[in-house]
């Protein structure tokens, strides 16, 4: 036997230990594997003795059988891990193939609601998806309304079909969704609601399901419910609510499904009613647009006339034959701010290429407006003049008959300067009185000053008012523009 590495004090230490514990002798059977040793069998004994062989060979018998059994032993494990390894592998492509059709379905709900323009079917899609993918009999679609602080059922699948929860569908759902015509009832279940998170109702013996409910869910077949939330951030959009004919206790994949689904409706829902609100604004906007070009060419119109009524009295007692020349020109005031109403509600922007031509406009609409009144005017053009586009032009022409028709109602003024000016990058229009001017602290300015600075927001212009009492007003806007190549 190989001499064992220690010093003579360590091997006397070793030897009292064993003494001290009792040993006077022991048999040391190497344990070998594959022409290996891996280890030994030690067997200790209290006092001296010899072995003889038949002793020695039955501690080789025991040492072999040892060996054999770790063996045995390791080849086990190998066959366990094998065996875990083939399982996780077959586990592994059962989640691959659990994935695609995941993915494949959100990709199908996606394509619907970017493309289904009616809210009631894209969402019933996705309700329908998610009944086919979790073999549910029926679900439905809550809205939340946050002022009432209840749910209101929008949207069901039901027997195969999408049904939107309307007053000439409550006969279909009465008596499966709700109780007789009732389409405003509230959510009952809301623990999924509170908790925000998906909530598995088992109609048979979920404590908070009413009684009443319970015995109607159980009419119907219905065994289990899956509540869940609709949540944008922690702000609550609605509800799902998925029912089974058995007694279920979802997947984790299934549960994760669902609320990848559901919170594509979610997204959905707040994005149509963005839209919605953008569609509001838009209409807000447009109706402005439409009242400040009625009013602008209504109040023009109307000033007109009433100047030109004026003279009709005055002529009417100096020389009578000539009221029949004041008279058409009445008319044609009138049908002429007729005509631009109704261009005003059916034009959006000006496409006529005719308002490109500034000066010619300009000048038509001065004499139109100033005719007969007694007013002295004066045009001046500064800098060297070229075509603008024509929304450009229409909306700088409303704001110098605007600007016209305010002088020659409030202003009492003798004289009226309109200048406009060309320059390499903008277009520049000043009209000014001498009349008698208005404070501009704490003074609205009316509907048409309103407009005027409007318009020029529009053009993504500057717009500037100078008044004061008894000193006149300027009014000076100032409009970007493109030159023509």
């Amino acid at each position: 036997m190989e001499q064992l590495p220690y010093a003579p004090e360590e091997i006397a230490k070793i030897r009292g230990w064993y003494v001290k514990n009792g040993t006077q002798k022991f048999l040391n059977v190497p344990v070998i594997i594959d022409d290996r040793s891996i280890g030994g069998l030690v067997i200790f004994f209290p006092a001296h003795r010899q072995f003889s062989e038949s002793q020695i060979e039955f501690g080789l018998a025991i040492a072999r059988l040892v060996g054999l059994a770790i063996v045995v032993s390791r080849q086990a494990e190998i066959e366990k891990q094998t065996a875990i390894a083939r399982e996780q592998e077959k586990a592994a492509q059962v989640r691959v193939v659990q994935i695609a059709r995941a993915n494949a379905t959100l990709k199908q709900t996606l394509d619907v609601l970017a493309t289904e323009p009616k809210l009631e079917l894209s969402l019933g899609h996705v309700l329908k998806v998610t009944s086919a993918q979790l073999n549910s009999s029926s679900s439905a679609l809550w809205f939340y309304d946050p002022l009432a602080d209840t749910f209101v059922i929008h949207t069901v699948y039901l027997d195969g079909n999408i049904v939107p929860a309307t007053p000439e569908n409550a006969p279909l759902l009465s008596g499966k969704w709700i109780r007789g015509q009732n389409l405003s009832a509230d959510l009952l279940l809301k623990k999924h609601i509170r908790d925000r998170i998906p909530v598995i109702y088992q109609v048979d013996d979920y404590p908070e399901i009413p009684a009443p409910m319970r015995r109607h869910m159980q009419r119907l077949g219905i065994k289990t419910l899956l509540g869940i939330p609709l949540l944008l951030g922690s702000e609550i959009i609605g509800s799902f609510t998925i029912r089974f004919d058995q007694k279920r206790l979802l997947e984790p994949d299934e549960l994760e499904l669902t609320q990848a689904l559901a919170h594509q409706a979610t997204l959905a829902i707040q994005l149509l009613k963005r839209a919605e609100q953008a569609k509001q604004a838009a209409l807000y906007v447009e109706r402005n647009r439409l009242a400040g070009e009625i009013h602008d060419t209504l109040a023009q119109s109307f000033t007109s006339i009433s100047i030109q009524t004026g003279v009709a009295r005055w002529m009417l007692q100096q020389d009578p034959t000539a009221i029949e020349s004041i008279l058409n020109r009445i008319n044609d005031i009138a049908q002429s701010g007729l005509s631009e109403a109704r261009r005003s509600v059916w034009e959006i922007y000006p496409t006529a290429q005719e308002y490109s031509n500034l000066i010619d406009k300009l000048s038509q609409s001065v004499d139109r407006l100033t005719c007969d009144a007694c007013i002295q005017v004066s045009v001046q053009i500064i800098g060297t003049p070229f075509e603008v586009s024509p929304i450009v032009g229409y909306n700088l022409l409303k704001l110098t008959q605007e600007a016209i028709t305010n002088s020659l109602k409030h202003a009492d003024a003798n004289t009226l300067s309109i200048i406009l000016t060309y320059s390499d990058r903008t277009v520049s229009l000043s009209i000014i009185d001498d009349g008698r001017g208005f404070q501009l602290e704490g003074e609205s300015g009316g509907f048409g000053l309103l407009s005027m600075s409007e318009r020029t927001d529009r053009l993504g212009g500057k717009f500037a008012i100078n008044s004061s009492l008894g000193l006149g007003t300027e009014i000076r806007v100032e409009v970007p523009i493109k030159l023509k190549v």
